[in-house]
């Protein structure tokens, strides 16, 4: 690994030495904090047994704490941390496993048993440093790794705030689901059309639903089932900047682009999503305009202060950031540059990038692949001129872990309740909920539940009020329906780079998705990488477990939690690093969620405790494996797209001044729209044309076809803003939405050979559906004057 100094500017390459010693301090900061919220109940979670593992005593604890400091002070290669680490007087569980364990495995068990593989992933992934919280059965339990920051010697606590981005979605959710309850005041259904509320959208093409042809509703939003285009591209900065302060963006688009026609009937939402951070900045303004307070003002006064989270922050002023700085996690990003060099030479004899050759060269550079850097923080969480940008309702609130499973705690009640209610056909139990915080989350589960009918616990595997759904175990013929379904608990980039990696075969023919799909024989070990699971019963109906989860990803963070109500299980992890090589919150959330719900599931006569615990162990090796899968198809996504980029495109030649005295670069000059509130600028600069996004923040070079002839008798010039990662990903950005130069492509068209620009093409959208040509197309850019009048 490669730590990345700020202050110096110099990058101090440490390999063999560090890695060793980066070892030693995560196993220094590795620590069980175990918190009760409540008393133990034997009766839920089964009686141990009478020679059970007991805490080591207190002599012997602060022995071990002891020897693990001094050793962590005196490595040169880790942080100087003093002998009064947070950890010292905290109760701490051993990392081994007792000599007897009996079932069900504990909290603290499989902590043990998860530990070396959890550790591998972060370390893999170049997360910086992470807490994880644990709550089951009422009980918190809390694990924290590595540092607050690259040149901060303190271990993140479970009060250290991250910034959780999509997890945010959850909150706004609720927030939504306490209007809805008090209908008396706001006069608000998940029915209600958008415009009945955003007046200015009445009309508009984009809120129309393409597989209905009706306009989207509130509740709609929700579950991301929009017939939105995909926007992300317009403000997502590199260097963490959110450009649009305010709604219009949004709204301006809305009444310009036509509705995006990937999804057209309600089935193809049952196994899928059309995930749109808008939606839930349309929801933002929603919150305000029918109650009077902005969307952070709301959720602070009817979620946070109900459940006490007092470390949620919603527009974070550097008033409070800098009150502070002990308690927020650092921003950090991970590149790759040390073994660039070595993946553009990882083609086959007609030049094209070989994923063999890449698995290849991540084998024998593995352990010195990730190299962390310390960046700005998103802006998404930050308060703004004019408060928080409406985009973050979607992703810029931040939070502990700590504060999470309070949440997370109050939300499997309220859903374990109301299962409760239903099953003994009692009283309605809206009449038992006391408080506005628990009835908001009622009529939430109230809507979640009609978009899953006919029955919750059935094949669920859909997004739905701010959640992603599903219904575990998966079976072997669940798995392979049709339409294909999510896999329990797969977010983001791992998912489509794991499916890639499987359909590659380079990994060979069992490499799979394990978490919650299968429920192996616990009596086979696996006794080597080869072997093939046994076959798979269906489970029972009433096995069904329905499960929420949701990820988060932004400039600086990433962030994962799953629960799972009738287990009274949730997991949450949050890390300060933006991991694009591996996502590990995602890997090491699912590893835990699956260990625990494995642990309990088995825990009564048919298997022994050896069993079970060579089941987690397994589980541990096929979550390496397909963190081995995922990391290689990321560089070999990246390879494909250096390769694109410095085949086809060259930095744009300056040529000398033409018969009307401007350089060709200054003809390209000026700004352009597509909307009154959406624009782009272009300037010039010594490398050549620069491009920014709303005419501020990060300045994109714009590079050009590498061929020599024109394009359309020259009437037609085509660049591409997409960058070199190397520059990119010190600044933030550099996932699945950045590795594809086609979607940064641009088009500059204009009448005659002598005549000006008059903008250019292009289609940052997901969706490449064919549109009119010229500037009747809809993602034609505009140029203007000064004055703001069309050239």
């Amino acid at each position: 690994m490669r730590f990345l100094s700020r202050a110096s500017g110099v990058a101090d390459e440490v390999f063999g030495e560090c890695m060793a010693a980066t070892k030693l301090v995560v196993s220094r900061t590795f620590g069980f904090r175990h918190e009760s919220t409540e008393g133990i109940d034997e009766e839920v979670i089964g009686k141990r047994d009478t020679d059970r593992y007991q805490p080591a005593s207190e002599a012997s604890r602060h022995r071990r704490q002891d020897s693990i400091s001094r050793r962590a002070l005196d490595n040169p290669y880790s942080p100087k941390v003093s002998a009064t680490s947070t950890l010292i007087n905290d109760t701490s569980y051993s990392t081994t496993l007792p000599k007897q364990p009996s079932l069900p495995l504990s909290v603290e068990e499989i902590l043990a048993l998860t530990k070396p593989t959890i550790e591998k992933l972060l370390q893999d992934s170049g997360i910086v440093g992470a807490s994880i919280g644990v709550l089951r059965h009422g009980q918190q339990h809390f694990v924290n790794l590595g540092t607050q920051g690259l040149e901060i010697a303190t271990l993140p606590e479970k009060d250290t705030v991250y910034l959780i981005s999509s997890m945010s979605k959850p909150i706004i959710s609720t927030a939504v689901g306490i209007m809805m309850d008090d209908f008396s005041r706001y006069q608000l259904k998940f029915d209600t059309p958008v415009s009945a509320v955003l007046s200015e959208l009445e009309g508009s093409p984009g809120i129309l639903k393409t597989y209905t042809n009706q306009e989207l509703t509130i509740g709609d939003l929700l579950d991301l089932r929009s017939s939105f285009q995909w926007m992300t591209n317009l403000w997502e900065s590199p260097n963490g900047e959110i450009p649009w302060k305010t709604i219009d963006p949004v709204t301006s688009l809305l009444q310009h682009l036509p509705a995006n026609d990937t999804y057209t009937s309600q089935e193809g939402f049952v196994y899928n999503r059309n995930y749109s951070n808008e939606c839930f900045a349309l929801l933002a303004i929603l919150i305000k305009r029918k109650t009077g307070y902005s969307w952070t003002e709301f959720v602070r006064e009817k979620v946070f202060e109900p459940l006490g989270m007092h470390d949620t922050f919603v527009g974070l002023t550097e008033a409070e950031r800098n009150g502070k700085p002990q308690i927020f996690a650092k921003a950090h990003s991970v590149q790759v540059t040390g073994v660039m060099p070595e993946l553009l030479q990882c083609t086959d004899a007609h030049g094209v990038v070989c994923r063999t050759k890449i698995a290849e060269c991540f084998d024998r550079h593995y352990g010195h692949i990730p190299q962390s850097v310390e960046i700005l923080p998103s802006q998404a969480s930050g308060a703004g001129p004019v408060g928080p940008p409406p985009v973050a309702a979607a992703a810029g609130i931040m939070s502990t872990t700590s504060d999470l499973l309070k949440l997370y705690s109050k939300i499997m009640d309220v859903c374990n309740q109301r299962q409760q209610q239903q099953n003994s056909k009692l009283l309605s139990y809206q009449d038992h909920l006391s408080s506005p915080l628990e009835r908001g989350i009622n009529h939430l589960f109230s809507h979640m539940e009609r978009r899953l009918s006919p029955n919750p616990f059935s094949n669920t595997c859909t997004y739905s009020g701010g959640w992603n759904t599903v219904t575990v175990p998966m079976t072997p013929g669940e798995r392979n329906a049709s339409p294909k379904p999510r896999w329990p608990g797969a977010d983001g980039d791992n998912a489509r780079r794991l499916e890639s990696a499987i359909n590659s075969k380079v990994h060979g023919d069992n490499l799979d998705y394990t978490f919650f799909v299968t429920n192996p024989d616990l009596n086979v070990p696996n006794l080597n990488t080869e072997i093939q699971k046994p076959p798979v019963a269906e489970p029972e109906k009433d096995n069904k477990h329905l499960a929420l989860y949701h990820g988060g990803n932004m400039v600086g963070a990433t962030s994962f939690c799953w629960l799972l109500p009738d287990r009274e299980t949730a997991v949450v992890v949050l890390c300060n690093t933006r991991g694009f090589l591996l996502d590990a919150a995602n890997l090491s959330g699912m590893l835990l969620a699956e260990c625990l719900f494995l642990a309990e599931s088995d825990s009564d006569s048919r298997h022994d405790t050896g069993s079970v615990i060579k089941t987690v162990r397994r589980t541990c090796e096929d979550t390496k494996r397909m963190a081995r899968a995922i990391q290689i198809d990321y560089l070999y996504d990246l390879a494909k797209y250096e390769h694109t980029l410095a085949s086809r495109f060259r930095e744009v030649v300056v040529s000398p001044p033409g018969d009307t005295g401007k350089t060709e670069l200054e003809r390209f000059q000026g700004r352009y729209e597509l909307t009154q509130d959406v624009f782009i600028t272009i300037t010039g600069g010594k490398r050549g044309l620069i491009l920014r996004l709303y005419g501020t923040g990060y300045g994109y070079l714009l590079r050009e076809l590498h061929e020599m002839v024109q394009d359309n008798e020259g009437l037609e010039k085509t660049m591409t803003f997409a960058q070199p990662m190397a520059e990119l990903i010190p600044s933030g950005v550099g996932g699945t939405n950045r590795l594809k130069v086609e979607d940064f492509v641009v088009v500059f068209k204009r009448e005659t050979m002598a005549g000006e620009w008059k903008g250019f093409e292009w289609n940052f959208a997901r969706d490449k559906t064919p549109q009119e040509q010229g500037d009747t197309n809809p993602y034609f850019w505009r140029r203007v004057k000064e004055k703001g009048t069309w050239i």
